[in-house]
């Protein structure tokens, strides 16, 4: 049913709705096709996690597969930053802010920052959208493209999705569901009250169920002494939620700073990119991301609130606390937080701005991509919009205490090296980004796309969402052109579009 529009609006050819590095890519699509594009960013940042801390690119493992606009205007004008005439893929995130704002500035008529969707803000007649609800104006186009990290464009308009793991019999991957056999484990471990364990799951192997791969933010640090800010304490800091990651710590008895953080990628000015480490319990927080996906705004930033307080006070923790060896805790110390990153972060200067939501809804849209469609031999695709190869990487799923021993199960980096199930440099179709014939005519999903939580652990990398919003650019390019639903679309013309601009199928 058509919303009442009372409130005033403004109409585009193509909204975008998540600044993200897809927003960004599907909206320089989009402006190159001559259309009008605005731009909604539910933060106060565009360049979605790779301008918030995520600033070591997960290129693939065949540099040639990372092509177009992506490369070039993105990667390329990091590099432009830099000097260098190719492409920069670790970087720092104040220059992936900088060339994020260039590029949405040069590819949209309309910028709108904090616009955070909610339920009756989405305006949809039969299979159209028709507009979406900014504050108190509605923003109206032809075509939309979530790009969001969110997807709640798609979900409010009624795009089927799903959230958590499938069953290992619901596409038949042997690696989906719940795979105790592949946790890591610390045997040793005395369970505390205070870190948010949880029961030990009653699934059997292969079950199914709502749960998503933990988050955590990709801090940068550094000890350069003109601009380190030493490690700050959260507020409501408990030093006592630390007792299991010291009991880890006992066990595991890490030599450095980076070996319980992780040295991910030494970047540009003697920066370095911080991930989780420490085999099981580091910067993630396994079993708190569960709640994030299809919850309100509220829940959302109190899920982001946890993670804050747990990983700002690990820092703290390993930098001060006497429980921490005191070899570890000196080096802990002499790092800090680089003042000239994020100096506007709503978590302190120097902290990244972006939770690295690492996997949220997933549209079940006219092809679900599977590990099938990945796996050593590829199956070659006839609509290919790019390609892609990079290894199975999900983080924990859930973290409980079995007897004395620490289990973070949910895991599949083992699978890297499995000769079973490797993964194929393979062709990404079309069908991915849009929902099934009958569904929604007019949008189209590079982030939240179309796949099994087994295929996405290898497609969810920003370089790739770059390219699959290239693809939406150009989908929503071909179905205002033709008057027709995204889902008859012409792939002969898709393909010549893409590869214009340099794609590579």
């Amino acid at each position: 049913m058509t919303t009442p529009d009372p409130a005033p609006h403004d109409s585009f050819d193509v909204v975008v709705y998540g600044g993200t590095l897809a927003g960004l890519m599907a909206a320089a699509r989009a402006h190159r096709r001559g259309l009008r594009v605005c731009l909604l960013e539910p933060t106060g940042y565009l360049g979605g996690h790779i301008a918030g801390g995520l600033v070591m690119s997960d290129v693939p493992l065949e540099p040639s597969a990372l092509r177009g606009l992506t490369d070039e205007l993105f990667f390329g004008g990091i590099g432009a930053e830099y000097g260098s005439a190719e492409p920069v893929y670790d970087f720092e995130a104040k220059v992936a802010q900088r060339v994020s704002d260039r590029l949405a500035e040069a590819s949209c008529a309309r910028i709108e920052r904090h616009v955070r969707l909610e339920r009756g803000d989405v305006d949809v007649a039969g299979t159209t959208i028709l507009g979406v609800r900014a504050g108190g104006e509605w923003i109206r186009g032809r075509f939309f493209i979530d790009a969001s990290y969110q997807g709640d464009l798609m979900a409010f308009a009624g795009v089927p999705y799903t959230v958590g793991r499938e069953s290992s019999a619901t596409y038949g991957e042997p690696t989906a569901g719940f795979i105790p056999d592949r946790a890591f484990t610390v045997a040793g471990v005395h369970a505390d009250g205070r870190y948010p364990l949880r029961g030990r799951p009653l699934s059997k192997p292969g079950d199914g169920d709502d749960k998503v791969q933990s988050y955590n933010f990709r801090c940068i640090v550094t000890q350069d002494p003109a601009t380190r800010l030493p490690f700050p304490k959260p507020e409501g800091y408990d030093p006592g939620m630390y007792e299991i990651v010291r009991q880890v710590i006992e066990l595991e008895k890490p030599a450095t700073f980076f070996d319980v953080v992780q040295n991910q990628a030494v970047l540009p000015n003697g920066k370095i990119q911080t991930n989780n480490g420490l085999k099981t319990l580091s910067c993630d927080l396994p079993n708190e991301s569960w709640e994030y996906p299809d919850a309100t705004w509220r829940i959302r930033d109190d899920v982001v609130d946890r993670h804050v307080r747990w990983q700002q006070g690990l820092y703290h923790w390993l930098a001060n606390d006497p429980a921490v060896p005191p070899h570890l805790r000196a080096d802990a110390a002499s790092w800090g937080l680089p003042a000239d990153e994020f100096a506007d972060s709503p978590y302190g200067a120097g902290w990244p701005h972006a939770l690295y939501v690492r996997e949220g809804r997933r549209m079940i849209g006219a092809y679900v991509l599977t590990e099938h469609d990945q796996n050593v031999p590829h199956d070659t695709k006839a609509t290919s919009v790019c390609r892609w190869l990079y290894p199975r990487d999900c983080h924990g799923v859930q973290l409980y205490v079995d007897g004395d021993v620490l289990v973070c199960e949910g895991p599949i980096t083992k699978i890297w090296i499995d000769p079973d199930n490797k993964v194929d440099q393979y062709q990404i179709p079309a069908e991915i980004l849009f929902p099934a014939a009958g569904g929604v005519t007019n949008i189209a999903v590079p982030v939240c796309l179309s796949s099994s939580h087994i295929g996405y652990a290898t497609t969810r990398l920003e370089p790739a969402f770059g390219m699959l919003g290239e693809a939406c650019g150009e989908l929503a390019a071909l179905s205002i052109a033709h008057d027709r639903p995204v889902q008859d679309y012409d792939y002969a013309e898709l393909a010549a579009h893409l590869t214009e601009y340099g794609s590579v199928l």
